[in-house]
């Protein structure tokens, strides 16, 4: 196919040696309209489905199901038992409160769980990107320290039990043994698994990516 057309037809009369006008025509497209700049910023793992398929996801269903259990183990175990454990006059090693351990773990472990749940949503809804970056870093450093408290509440946890079963085992009317040792199980399960997670993003950045809502 030719790239030319004739404009102008050679004159029926007159010299006809004289060649036809020719008008070059050109193949051109419009240039691409210019691109909005970047709406999107650089995150800490994957977003999206996605996320729950990285050591990231994994490792918050993990710490998911081990507070999950801290709350049911912590839940479960008799607050009166608690308390007569702190007034017996038997003697225990373990010097910690009953009561206050056993409220403390609760608290912490529902703080937590509600964090990590926030944290999942936010990554597989790809709301993460209408946050700030230094987003990113607070919450990994929140959850860095809630690591070192869930640590020492697993201690603690784990001297409760002791103090239930050296003040009340011999008489008889410990309830529900064991709930306390498997508090301070699953708190430690939960620590290493928030410690790997959390860590691993401190020195991990994805490539930026665009969210439009």
């Amino acid at each position: 196919m030719s790239t030319s057309d004739l404009r102008y037809p050679a004159a029926s009369g007159g010299d006809n040696s004289a060649p036809p006008i020719v008008t070059p025509h050109y193949a051109s497209s419009l240039p691409n309209p210019p691109s909005d700049p970047p709406n999107g910023r650089q995150t800490r793992c994957a977003t999206g489905i996605r996320f729950l398929t990285t050591i990231h996801g994994i490792l918050n269903i993990i710490i998911l199901v081990a507070i999950v259990c801290v709350i049911i183990s912590a839940g479960v175990a008799d607050n009166q038992n608690g308390k007569d454990a702190d007034d017996s006059e038997h003697s225990s090693n373990a010097k910690v409160s009953a009561f206050h351990t056993r409220n403390a773990v609760l608290v912490f472990a529902v703080f937590g769980l509600i964090l990590i749940l926030l944290d999942t949503i936010l990554h597989v809804t790809k709301l993460i990107y209408r946050l700030p970056p230094i987003f990113d870093t607070i919450f990994i450093i929140v959850m860095l320290v809630l690591a070192v408290i869930f640590f020492i509440l697993g201690c603690c946890a784990a001297a409760w039990e002791k103090k239930m079963r050296d003040t009340l085992e011999d008489l008889g009317v410990l309830k529900r043994k064991g709930a306390a040792a498997s508090a301070a199980f699953f708190l430690f399960v939960a620590m290493i698994a928030m410690i790997i997670d959390f860590v691993l993003r401190l020195f991990n950045r994805a490539p930026s990516q665009s969210y439009n809502p």
